[in-house]
C-alpha cells in the first residue's frame, strides 16, 4: 500500500516530525508499505530525523509567508503561500498516487479538503484543537476527512463534525536503562524553551520549594527563544546553582535515569512525549493538569502528583512533597514503569494498523 504523510517542515526538530519519521520507517521496514513524507516549506536545513532508505522525502519548496503581521499585506502573503502549497502538493499527489494520505498540522487541515485524489484522507491532530492556529477554519476538513486521529479523548471531543474520530497516543520504545537511585537530589524538565512550556513558572515554583528542600538541582533540557529570559529569571531569584539550562539532547532517554523525578509545567499540550518517556524510564512526575494529556499520563498519587492548571501554590507544594520524600519517589517510579506499557510501540501500533486496514 502507498502511504504519504504531509508535514509543514520536516527540518523542524519537533515531536510531530519525530513521530512521523518513526511511523513512516516502521510501515516501510516492518510491514512493506511504500511510504513517503511530503514537506511543504522551503528549508535549507537537513531532515530533522533519519528516514529508512526506501522512505521517500518529497520537498515542495514553498517559501514561508512573509512576516508582516495580521494586516492586509500579511493576509495576502499567507494566501499566496497557501495557493503555492496547494498547487505543488497536488502535483506531488498526482505523481505519488498514494492510497492513504495523513495530513498533519494546521496547514494540513486547511489543505485536506482542497486536494483532489482518490486516496483516503485522514487528519492527525498533534496538539489540542483549541490551542491550534486557524482551528476555526477546520470544518471543511472535518466533513471531508475519512477520520480524525487525536492523541487524547479530550481533544477528540472537540471534533464534533468529524465523520469518525480515533484516539491513538504517541508511542515509545523500551528504554535502555531506568532510574535506579531515587536518593539523588536532581530533577529534570524537558521541552522547547517557549512560553507554552511554562518553564518561567516552573523556575519560580522551584525557588519556593527549594527553601524547604535545600541541595536540590533542576536541569532543563531544550532550546528556544526564551532561553535568555529564563537564565535572567533564575539569576534574579538567586538560583544559578540550582537551575541549569542544559541545551538540547539527542539522547534524552539516556539522560532520564540520572534523575529521581521529572517536572512538567506546560500551559497546554497535545500529549506530552517528555512525560511519557520519563515515565518509561521510571521517573515519577510533578505536573500541572494541563490541557490535554496530563491526567492521561499521570494518575495523581500513583505515578506522580498533579496540581490544578495555573495553581502555582499547589504545584509548589507538590514539588516540595516529591523532593522531601524518597519513598514516594521510589513507589511512584515503580508505578510509572508499569503504567508506561500503555504507550509501548507494540500496543499503540496495532491501532495504526487497524486505521490503515479500514
Amino acid at each position: 500500500m502507498k502511504i504519504a504523510y504531509l508535514i509543514e517542515d520536516f527540518s523542524m526538530k519537533g515531536g510531530a516530525e519525530r513521530i512521523l519519521a518513526r511511523k513512516a520507517n516502521i510501515l516501510h521496514d516492518d510491514y512493506g508499505h511504500d511510504t513517503a513524507i511530503i514537506s511543504v516549506y522551503r528549508d535549507d536545513r537537513p531532515p530533522a530525523y533519519p528516514l529508512s532508505r526506501g522512505v521517500r522525502l518529497v520537498r515542495l519548496g514553498v517559501p514561508f509567508a512573509a512576516a508582516r503581521g495580521n494586516g492586509a499585506s500579511g493576509m495576502l502573503s499567507k494566501a499566496r503561500t497557501m495557493a503555492a502549497a496547494l498547487v505543488r502538493l497536488q502535483k506531488a499527489v498526482d505523481t505519488l498516487r498514494p492510497d492513504i494520505i495523513f495530513f498533519t498540522m494546521p496547514l494540513g487541515a486547511l489543505l485536506l479538503p482542497l486536494v483532489r485524489t482518490k486516496a483516503r484522507k485522514i487528519y492527525e491532530s498533534h496538539s489540542a484543537r483549541s490551542f491550534t492556529p486557524y482551528n476555526r477554519l477546520f470544518l471543511p476538513m472535518e466533513l471531508c476527512a475519512e477520520a480524525v486521529v487525536c492523541l487524547t479523548e479530550d481533544d477528540a471531543r472537540e471534533y464534533r463534525r468529524a465523520r469518525r474520530t480515533v484516539v491513538i497516543p504517541d508511542f515509545i520504545d523500551p528504554p535502555a536503562a531506568r532510574a535506579a537511585d531515587y536518593g539523588v537530589k536532581r530533577a529534570v524538565a524537558v521541552g522547547r524553551l517557549e512560553r507554552v512550556k511554562g518553564f518561567d513558572r516552573l523556575i519560580t515554583c522551584w525557588g519556593e520549594a527549594l527553601k524547604e528542600n535545600p541541595g536540590w538541582r533542576l536541569d532543563i533540557y531544550g532550546e528556544g527563544s526564551c532561553r535568555y529570559a529564563l537564565e535572567d529569571q533564575a539569576a534574579a531569584l538567586g538560583l544559578e546553582g540550582s537551575v541549569r539550562l542544559m541545551g538540547r539532547s539527542d539522547g534524552i532517554m539516556d539522560v532520564y535515569p540520572q534523575y529521581s523525578f521529572t517536572a512538567a509545567s506546560s500551559r497546554y499540550e497535545g500529549l506530552s512525549m517528555a512525560l511519557i518517556e520519563a515515565q518509561a524510564c521510571g521517573l515519577p512526575a510533578v505536573s500541572f493538569n494541563f490541557k490535554y494529556g496530563a491526567s492521561t499520563i499521570i494518575h495523581d498519587g500513583r505515578n506522580g502528583l498533579l496540581a490544578d492548571q495555573d495553581d502555582t501554590a499547589a504545584f509548589t507544594r507538590a514539588l516540595s512533597r516529591m523532593m522531601a520524600d524518597e519513598a514516594l519517589r521510589q513507589a511512584c517510579g515503580r508505578e510509572a514503569v508499569a503504567m508506561s506499557a500503555r504507550f509501548s510501540r507494540e500496543n499503540v501500533f496495532k491501532q495504526w494498523l487497524e486505521v490503515i486496514k479500514r
